[in-house]
């Protein structure tokens, strides 16, 4: 299958990183998390992942813009998966909210 469009349901650090990292290998991540503020704090693990590649592996900072200009960023579920080819789930270790989600 031909995946373009991945959606990250859960932005904390888990799936902060699977988006950068998702993103940085060329797909386009939308990023889904319960409200704006929290995807607010999203984007600031973001900024950091960005400087931890080009120290750790050495990646260009065209490159991890790029990646990051890949990831776009929803507070609806809806909205983050009208496009998905495959759903990465990393919310919390909480039962109820796996469930629920």
């Amino acid at each position: 299958m031909n995946y373009k469009n991945i959606p990250v349901a859960g932005s904390g650090v888990l799936g902060s990183q699977i988006a950068f990292q998702t993103a940085y290998k060329g797909f386009h991540v939308n990023l889904y998390d319960i409200s704006d503020q929290v995807l607010g704090q999203a984007k600031e693990r973001l900024t950091k992942l960005k400087d931890n590649y080009k120290e750790d592996i050495r990646a260009t900072q065209q490159t991890v813009d790029e990646a990051f200009s890949r990831i776009s960023f929803y507070a609806d579920l809806a909205q983050a998966v009208a496009d998905a080819d495959l759903v990465i789930e990393a919310n919390p270790e909480v039962a109820k909210i796996k469930t629920d989600f």
